[in-house]
C-alpha cells in the first residue's frame, strides 16, 4: 500500500511537471506557428455563456441615462451640460478626456458651465503603472482651470489591448488605484457614490483589488450583442432638440460619453469594447459595448448590491491538486485490476468529470454570482489518464536497471507472436 500511495504522489508530481514544461514552452513561444489558433480562443471564457445566452432579458435601469457626445467640440459639450442641468440630475459623469490644450475662446464656455455644475464627475486616465509596486506614476486630466472643484474618476478599464484598434475584451475593473501614494477612485465608483454613498461604501468594503463586471445589458441591440436595451440613451442632437420628457433627467445619473458618431455606429473602434455579452464566443469580429455603457453596468451592480465573488487562485490550485491525486489513485486501481478496460473506463470518467465541472462553473455564476475557475483542475483531469501510462511505461522503467537493458534488446522475431 505504501508503494501504491508513493506512486500516486510521484505520478501527480509528474503530471504537474508536464504542465509546467508546457507552460514554459508556450511562454517562450515555441509554437508560434499555432498563434492564430491560440489567439482565437484566448479571449474566450466558459462563463461568457452566462452573460451572452443564459441571463434573463434585462430590466431597464431608470436611474441611469446615457447621452452621446459624438464628435462634438467643447462648446457643444458645454451646451449639452447646460441643457441637462436645467432638469436637475443627481450627478453628471463626463467620460471624455479634456487634457488637450485649447485656445481660451474654445474652453471658455465649457469652463463656465463646469463652474456652474457642482454635481459633476470628470474622467481622468492613469498612466505609468509600476508592475512591482502596483502604483501609477501620474494621471492625465484636464487643466486646473477646467476642472476647478469637480471630482475626478479614472476611466481605465482592464483589457489586454495596447492601442484602440486591438481587441479590447473587458471583464474586470479596479474600484481604486494608487497614484503617487494617493488613492484614486474609478469613474463609475465616483458616480455611484454621488448617487448612494452607503451602497458604494459597502461595495468598497469588499476591499477587492479587482472586481468582475456583472454585465446586464446594453443601450441598443448591436448585431454582436445578444441582449438589448438596459439603459435609455439619447443621441447628440436629441439633447439640442430636447427630444425627451421633462422628468427623464430628474434625480438621475447622467453619463455623457462617446457612443459613436451616432448611436448605432459600429464602425468606430474608439472606446468600443468586446464584453462577455458578445454572442460570438470565439474569434470575435465586432465590438459590442462602449466604455461609457460598461461604466453604467458597473454602477448598476454597485447600486443593486449585486457583485460577483471570484474563486481565489490558491483555491483553484488546491482543487487541482486534489483532483489530480484522486484521479491518479482511482486510475491506478483500474490500471492494475482491469488493464484491458483501462483506456475506455478512464476516458469516459475524464469526460464525465470535465462536463460536470464545466456545468458547475456556469451554474455557480448564473445562480449564486460566484465565478469559479476549474480550468486547472480540468487540465489535470485531461492529462491524468495518459500520463499515468507514461509514468508506468517510461518513467518507472528508467529507474529500473533491468528495464533499461530491455531498451537495447530488440526482439527481431516479434512479428511471429503478433
Amino acid at each position: 500500500m505504501k508503494r501504491f500511495i508513493r506512486d500516486t504522489i510521484f505520478c501527480s508530481l509528474f503530471i504537474f511537471g508536464i504542465m509546467g514544461l508546457f507552460a514554459s514552452v508556450t511562454l517562450f513561444k515555441v509554437f508560434d506557428l499555432f498563434d492564430p489558433i491560440g489567439d482565437m480562443f484566448s479571449d474566450f471564457e466558459l462563463t461568457d455563456i452566462v452573460f451572452s445566452q443564459l441571463q434573463e432579458d434585462p430590466i431597464a435601469d431608470e436611474r441611469i441615462v446615457m447621452v452621446n457626445i459624438g464628435n462634438l467640440p467643447r462648446e457643444g459639450i458645454a451646451r449639452q451640460i447646460e441643457i441637462i442641468n436645467r432638469y436637475e440630475p443627481a450627478v453628471i459623469g463626463l467620460d471624455v478626456m479634456l487634457d488637450a490644450v485649447k485656445e481660451w475662446p474654445e474652453d471658455s464656455a465649457l469652463t463656465r458651465v463646469l463652474s456652474e455644475t457642482p454635481n459633476i464627475v470628470i474622467g481622468e486616465k492613469l498612466v505609468g503603472l509600476n508592475e512591482e509596486t502596483g502604483e501609477f506614476a501620474m494621471t492625465v486630466k484636464p487643466e486646473d482651470h477646467i476642472v476647478q472643484e469637480a471630482r475626478l474618476g479614472y476611466v481605465n478599464l482592464i483589457t489586454n489591448a495596447e492601442v484602440q484598434e486591438d481587441l479590447k475584451m473587458c471583464r474586470e475593473f479596479t474600484p481604486s488605484e494608487i497614484v503617487q501614494g494617493e488613492t484614486r477612485y474609478a469613474f463609475p465608483v465616483r458616480l455611484a457614490y454621488a448617487y448612494d454613498s452607503a451602497k458604494t461604501e459597502k461595495f468598497l468594503a469588499r476591499d477587492n483589488d479587482i472586481e468582475t463586471v456583472n454585465y446586464k445589458g446594453n443601450i441598443i441591440s448591436f448585431s454582436s450583442a445578444n441582449y438589448g436595451m438596459k439603459y435609455f440613451a439619447l443621441d447628440v442632437y436629441d439633447i439640442f432638440d430636447q427630444n425627451f420628457t421633462a422628468d427623464l433627467f430628474k434625480d438621475k445619473i447622467v453619463i455623457m460619453c462617446f457612443m459613436g458618431e451616432y448611436i448605432g455606429d459600429t464602425e468606430t473602434t474608439e472606446d468600443f469594447y468586446f464584453t462577455p455579452m458578445n454572442e460570438n464566443y470565439v474569434g470575435k469580429a465586432k465590438n459590442d459595448m462602449f466604455g461609457g455603457v460598461i461604466h453604467a453596468n458597473i454602477i448598476s451592480q454597485i447600486l443593486d448590491e449585486d457583485p460577483i465573488d471570484q474563486m481565489s487562485k490558491s483555491t483553484e490550485i488546491v482543487l487541482a491538486i486534489l483532483f489530480c491525486l484522486f484521479n491518479v489513485f482511482l486510475f491506478k486501481i483500474v490500471y492494475g485490476a482491469m488493464p484491458k478496460w483501462y483506456d475506455g473506463i478512464t476516458k469516459i470518467f475524464q469526460l464525465f468529470e470535465v462536463l460536470v465541472l464545466a456545468s458547475l462553473m456556469i451554474y455557480l455564476l448564473l445562480i449564486f454570482n460566484y465565478k469559479a475557475d476549474f480550468t486547472l483542475a480540468m487540465i489535470v483531469i485531461a492529462l491524468s489518464g495518459d500520463s499515468l501510462e507514461v509514468y508506468h511505461g517510461v518513467v518507472k522503467n528508467l529507474f529500473s536497471k533491468e528495464r533499461r537493458k530491455e531498451v537495447f534488446k530488440i526482439n527481431r522475431r516479434f512479428w511471429e507472436t503478433q
